[in-house]
C-alpha cells in the first residue's frame, strides 16, 4: 500500500497539506528525467560557446574583469528566454489535460500544488542555467587569463542574476493561473522580456520597476546591479533588488489567490 501514491499517508497540515509529496514529484520532474542534463548542455553550450569565442579568439588576452561583465550580461538574459519557455506550461498544461483536478481530488491543498511548482522549478533553474554554466566559465576564465574572478563578488552577482530569472518564473506562472492558453503566457512574459529596455527608454520609471539593470546597464555607464556587485563598485541602485523581489513575491501571491477560486 505504501507504493501507492494515491493511499500514502499525509502528515502535513492546513495549506501545507501534501506539499512534500507535490514537491517530491515535482522535482522528480527535473531530476529523474533527462530534463536536467539538456537544460545543462543547452546552458553550458550557449553561454560556454560565446565565452569561449570572447576568451581565445583573440591572440591577446582579453582583461579579466570585462570578461565577467559580459558574461553577467549574457547569462543573466539568454536563460531568461529558457525560464519562460519551461514554466509557460507548468499551470496551464495541467489545467488543460485535467491533471490538476485529479491531482487536488486528493489529500493536496492548492498553495501546495502551486507552491511546489515554485520551489522545484526555481531550484531547477538555479542549478542549470545559473551555477553549472557559471562553474565552467569560472574555470575557462581562469585557464585563460590566470586571474581568477574574485569569488565572494562572483557568487553575489550570480544571486541577483537569479533573481531576475525568479521574477520571469514567478511571472509566468501568475500568468498560468490567470490564462488557459500557453500562447498567452509565454507571449506576454517573452514579450516583457525582449521589450525591457524599450519600454524603459519609453517610461524611465520603469527601469527602477523591471529586471533589467539587475544585469545590464542602460547606455555607457556600468550601473547595473550584478555587474557592480562583481567589480566591487556601489554604483548601482540596491532599491532595485528589493523590488524586483518585491514584485516576485507579489506574483506568486497572485498566482495563489487566483488558483485557490479556479473551478474544476
Amino acid at each position: 500500500m505504501a507504493g501507492n501514491s494515491a493511499m500514502q499517508l499525509v502528515n502535513e497540515r492546513g495549506w501545507r497539506r501534501g506539499l512534500g509529496s507535490m514537491l517530491k514529484s515535482e522535482l522528480s520532474r527535473w531530476w529523474k528525467t533527462r530534463m536536467w542534463w539538456v537544460q545543462c548542455l543547452i546552458w553550458v553550450g550557449i553561454l560556454g560557446f560565446i565565452l569561449s569565442a570572447i576568451l581565445f579568439s583573440s591572440p591577446d588576452v582579453p582583461p579579466s574583469g570585462e570578461v565577467g561583465v559580459v558574461y553577467i550580461g549574457l547569462s543573466g538574459f539568454f536563460p531568461a528566454v529558457g525560464v519562460v519557455i519551461i514554466m509557460q506550461g507548468v499551470v496551464v498544461g495541467e489545467k488543460k489535460s485535467g491533471t490538476a483536478a485529479w491531482v487536488l481530488s486528493k489529500p493536496i491543498t492548492r498553495p501546495a500544488f502551486i507552491l511546489s511548482k515554485v520551489i522545484a522549478n526555481g531550484l531547477g533553474v538555479l542549478a542549470t542555467m545559473v551555477i553549472v554554466p557559471a562553474v565552467l566559465a569560472y574555470t575557462l576564465t581562469a585557464i585563460r587569463t590566470g586571474d581568477p574572478w574574485n569569488l565572494p563578488r562572483f557568487l553575489a552577482a550570480l544571486s541577483v542574476i537569479f533573481l531576475g530569472h525568479f521574477f520571469f518564473l514567478s511571472l509566468s506562472l501568475m500568468l498560468g493561473t490567470l490564462f488557459s492558453s500557453r500562447g498567452a503566457v509565454i507571449s506576454i512574459t517573452l514579450g516583457l522580456l525582449l521589450m525591457q529596455q524599450t519600454l524603459i527608454g519609453w517610461l524611465p520609471f520603469l527601469g527602477n520597476m523591471l529586471p533589467w539593470k539587475l544585469v545590464i546597464p542602460i547606455g555607457q555607464q556600468v550601473d547595473a546591479v550584478a555587474p557592480c556587485l562583481f567589480l566591487g563598485t556601489h554604483n548601482y541602485s540596491p532599491t532595485l533588488i528589493a523590488v524586483i523581489a518585491l514584485e516576485s513575491l507579489l506574483f506568486v501571491g497572485i498566482g495563489l489567490w487566483r488558483f485557490s477560486r479556479e473551478e474544476f
